[in-house]
């Protein structure tokens, strides 16, 4: 079975870790929906992740945000990538 998780994601860059009520009502639909699925459903909630391939919502949001991190760093966007990052000279 497949689950479409793309509308739990959307603009997760915006409102990510600002608003817990929300990142946990978004989590708790994650959560019933992988319990609908018959086969999986007695299982703990990281199992069924786990046989669904799915990742929690928290840690998908990271594995977004390193994503746009990257793409501003390489040029995928026309910003100043001064604007979101300051330049670390630390001696290394």
């Amino acid at each position: 079975m497949y689950i479409d998780t793309a509308h739990l994601n959307y603009c997760s860059q915006i409102w990510n870790r600002h608003c817990v009520k929300d990142i946990k009502l978004i989590e708790g639909v994650q959560r019933r929906a992988t319990k609908l699925v018959e086969s999986v459903k007695d299982l703990h909630y990281d199992e069924r992740l786990n046989i669904l391939g799915l990742m929690r919502l928290d840690k998908r949001r990271d594995r977004s945000d390193l994503i746009e991190t990257f793409k501003i760093l390489n040029g995928n966007y026309k910003v100043d990538k001064n604007l979101f990052f300051v330049p670390d000279d630390g001696g290394r």
